[in-house]
């Protein structure tokens, strides 16, 4: 049976009307909530690499990856600092602002790794994966999920406010993109990260060399789109998921969800036909729809 490894920040969202009234919370990060999601749908092990502090958010996160079914033996509970915490305050005018709380102890990931074999999927993504904290712990990992022949999904994950940051990390992320059988993200992710105005011109320009399979989320569009190279495939998202971090935690589910259930190889994604690629979109959505259908109306609209 195949694992799923999830690789990523574990952290809690917190959302402020512009009056400052708290509106919802909710674990964030897209490879914690895709974990929850996966670990729901399949029989095969799902695992979260992660790191949380033994304070009262990081009990909650680990209550909620615990309820759904996940492994939480590769995540390690901290004492000398604070997990981490997002504060999203609407605006009446303007985007949404964010203010992040994070107090990370020096070392970091003192945990067991789970064992990789053949075919395993090895999610890992945003800044979590580039952090000098544990760059190189993850490196060595990761050159070992390569070594055994698991299936390597990307998601870079940026938020706006970390746009800045960008230059100093090319390096790991390029290292990432290399290593990766697909890469998924959204248009405004791979705007901020290599400032190509569309998500064709980002694959053609930066990540076809690295990578041939890019699923690229476009809420503008109303479109999730598959580039391989030179072929183009797309499908159509519900206007009201658009925006929604669920929906894209989902979609992501959904594609792990397809690479498992008709056991697509990492040969396969190297140059994936176009009923491969139809497959893979109509799983991300279906399981997209069905995620956020699944969860309560009061976390719907703020993610």
């Amino acid at each position: 049976m195949k694992k799923i490894i999830c690789i990523g920040e574990c952290s809690l969202n917190i959302v402020l009307d512009p009056m400052g009234r708290p509106l919802g919370s909710m674990p964030g990060g897209r490879v914690t909530n895709a974990a929850a999601i996966l670990a729901g749908m399949h029989d095969n092990k799902v695992f979260v690499a992660s790191e949380v502090s033994a304070d009262p958010v990081g009990d909650i996160l680990v209550d909620y990856l615990s309820r759904h079914g996940v492994d939480i033996s590769s995540l390690d509970r901290f004492t000398e600092g604070r997990t981490a915490v997002n504060i999203f305050t609407a605006s009446e005018s303007g985007p949404v602002s964010l203010t992040r709380y994070e107090q990370y102890p020096d070392n970091c990931f003192d945990i067991i790794w789970p064992r990789i074999d053949e075919g395993d999927i090895v999610l890992y993504g945003g800044f979590y994966t580039l952090d000098h904290r544990m760059r190189p712990r993850m490196s060595r990992f990761l050159a070992n999920c390569v070594e055994r022949k698991a299936t390597l999904i990307y998601l870079p994950g940026f938020l706006r406010q970390q746009a800045p940051r960008t230059t100093h990390v090319m390096p790991a992320i390029f290292e990432n993109l290399e290593i990766a059988d697909i890469v998924i993200a959204d248009s405004d992710e791979l705007k901020y990260i290599f400032g190509s105005d569309t998500p064709e011109s980002c694959y053609r320009d930066h990540i076809d060399f690295y990578c041939r399979s890019l699923i690229a989320i476009n809420p503008s569009k109303g479109s999730i789109d598959y580039y391989t190279g030179s072929e183009h495939t797309s499908a159509n998202i519900p206007e009201q998921s658009r925006l929604t971090m669920l929906w894209k935690a989902g979609a992501i589910a959904g594609v792990v969800s397809a690479v498992i259930a008709d056991d697509i190889s990492t040969e396969a994604l190297g140059l994936p036909d176009a009923t491969l690629r139809h497959a893979i979109l109509d799983s991300a959505v279906d399981c997209a729809h069905r995620a956020v259908e699944n969860t309560s109306g009061q976390w719907q609209h703020i993610f």
